[in-house]
């Protein structure tokens, strides 16, 4: 398999927190793959489903492509649509770069920390 099939693996484990919330916590990369296009169908189903509150917990994330940005800006269209609420905390350096040169971190909501996320979705 080499590096190259490593490095584009996306790992996704989510938790609830209370009945409205639930937290996922992304590993590996988000790229325009199997794996990011099965978590951004996930999404979509759990925003349909009438969820207040989504965090995504990219702490562990080394990896964006460009396929990877377009999948976060479509959770989060999908998320406003179905009127709740996605929050991205934990973004390393790198990924906060990404999403800066494209202009979406004045129109994502984000946080420094899973914590500070789920107190935004408390103030609610």
């Amino acid at each position: 398999m080499g590096t190259k099939g490593m490095e584009s693996k996306l790992e996704v484990r989510s938790e609830m927190r209370g009945d409205q919330v639930r937290v996922y916590t992304l590993s590996g990369s988000l790229f325009g793959s199997s794996d990011g296009y099965a978590f951004q169908h996930d999404i979509r189903q759990l925003a349909s489903s009438g969820l207040r509150g989504i965090v995504i917990d990219f702490a562990e994330v080394r990896r964006i492509d460009s396929c990877g940005v377009g999948i976060v800006v479509s959770m989060m269209w999908s998320v406003s649509q179905a009127g709740g609420r996605l929050i991205l905390a934990a973004l390393p350096e790198r990924i906060r770069e990404v999403l800066s040169i494209a202009m979406l971190l004045d129109h994502i909501d984000h946080a420094d920390t899973v914590q500070e996320a789920l107190a935004k979705l408390e103030a609610e």
